[in-house]
């Protein structure tokens, strides 16, 4: 089940932008509808989000993975965001219920915006190599 990219704000093509990446991973099927309920509120705090110019969900429920990406004019309104509830909440009720997770942070243009779905797993892939990590 893929959400396509969904563009919050215009900003001019040249814009540097930050893009955050992220591989959730859950420990069991029977979390899926809890994490799609926190995924439903997220989305909307994500609709109303200052400095957020888009973003896209992969949710592999086959593999209980679920991939993220998302565009902002900055790293200040990436953390406004992560800091403020829902998110906050939901992501605190979810994490027993996740495997290690991956995030991955870069600078981009918002002229090669949405961000491809090969991109956003191979540097997920990359610093899991870099890292040792796993998750």
């Amino acid at each position: 089940m893929k959400r396509a990219w969904a563009s919050i704000t215009e900003v001019p093509g040249g814009t540097e932008v930050t893009i955050m990446a992220s591989r959730l991973p859950l420990r069991r099927y029977r979390h899926v509808p809890r994490f799609l309920r926190a995924t439903s509120r997220i989305r909307k705090q994500l609709a109303d989000s200052e400095g957020l110019v888009g973003y896209a969900l992969d949710a592999q429920l086959v593999r209980k993975t679920f991939w993220t990406v998302s565009a902002w004019v900055g790293r200040d309104e990436l953390r406004r965001f992560d800091r403020a509830d829902p998110h906050r909440a939901e992501t605190a009720a979810i994490k027993p219920m996740m495997e290690p997770t991956t995030f991955v942070f870069w600078s981009g243009r918002a002229g090669d915006l949405p961000v491809h779905w090969s991109e956003v797993r191979a540097r997920v892939a990359d610093h899991q190599s870099a890292t040792g990590s796993k998750g």
